[in-house]
């Protein structure tokens, strides 16, 4: 079973869609972490684990942003959740 983590922060506009998605459909979310980067030092330290050393989150890197909303799948793959940002 795949592991899938998605990191938002309650204080990012962009993230809103992602809070506001997971409340009006959680069931939609089921066996999915929502990782609130706001919230404590571990859980922004774990999306930074990511960020730095994963090669989905290259031009994040690059262009010194965040790269929140993502979701990350088995501690490889790096999708943004660029739809919901819309």
């Amino acid at each position: 079973m795949s592991k899938t983590e998605i990191f938002v922060s309650d204080k990012c506009p962009h993230c809103q869609r992602v809070f506001k998605d997971y409340e009006a459909n959680p069931d939609k979310y089921d066996g999915i972490e929502i990782v609130n980067i706001s919230e404590s030092l571990p859980n922004l330290k774990r999306l930074l684990k990511y960020r730095d050393n994963l090669d989905g989150y290259k031009e994040v890197r690059e262009e010194s942003r965040i790269g929140i909303p993502s979701r990350v799948i088995d501690g490889e793959k790096v999708d943004f959740l660029e739809e919901l940002k819309k």
